[in-house]
Order: structure tokens, then sequence, then C-alpha cells
């Protein structure tokens, strides 16, 4: 159940990062930019909830490692499929050396 909390967590951390992009991409049009805004708000409130719960089960150390590997992870399968940008051998290793940076200061003791 606990690392179901963390999961969750990192699902909706992408849609709130995914509703900020679709807001600034709106920029011209106030309602769908608010609009948009507005869900990821309300998704980052979600985020911030079951992240906060994981907690009570998992160490910060073992679940911070676990959420922001994931979220590189998910804003790079997000970014393909609803941005339409291009995965490239440079962005794999870039995304690679950036969840690499965040296991190794995890586990430093």
């Amino acid at each position: 159940m606990k690392y179901l909390l963390l999961y969750s967590s990192v699902f909706f951390n992408v849609l709130t990062n995914v509703g900020f992009n679709l807001s600034a991409i709106n920029d011209a049009n106030p309602v769908k930019k608010w609009g948009y805004f507005a869900g990821g708000l309300v998704f980052g409130l979600i985020n911030s909830f079951l992240f906060a719960e994981c907690l009570k089960d998992l160490s910060l150390q073992v679940a911070s490692a676990i959420y922001f590997s994931l979220t590189i992870i998910g804003l790079f399968i997000a970014a393909y499929f609803f941005f339409n940008e291009s995965i490239s051998m440079m962005r794999l290793i870039g995304t690679s050396l950036i969840i690499g940076g965040v296991v190794l200061v995890s586990l430093n003791k």
C-alpha cells in the first residue's frame, strides 16, 4: 500500500507538470490557460497529500529517490506523447545522469 501511494503521487505530479505546461502553451487563450493551470493546481494538491501519506510508512530517503526518479521518467514520456518532443541519445543520457545523481545523493549516509 505504501508504494501504491508513492506511485500515485508520481502520477499526479506528472499530471501537475503537464497541466502547467499546457497552461503556458495556451497563453493567448485565457480560458484554456487558467483552466489548465487550475487543473495543475488540483493535481498538485493531490500529489502533495499522497506523498505526505506515503512518508508515514517510508523513509524520506527512499521515498524521494523513487519519487524524483520516476517523475523524471514520467515527464520524459509525457513530453514525448503530449508535446511531440523528440527522444535523442543525448536526452536519454541526460535523463540517466539525473536519475543516477538522485539515487547517489539519496544513498549518501
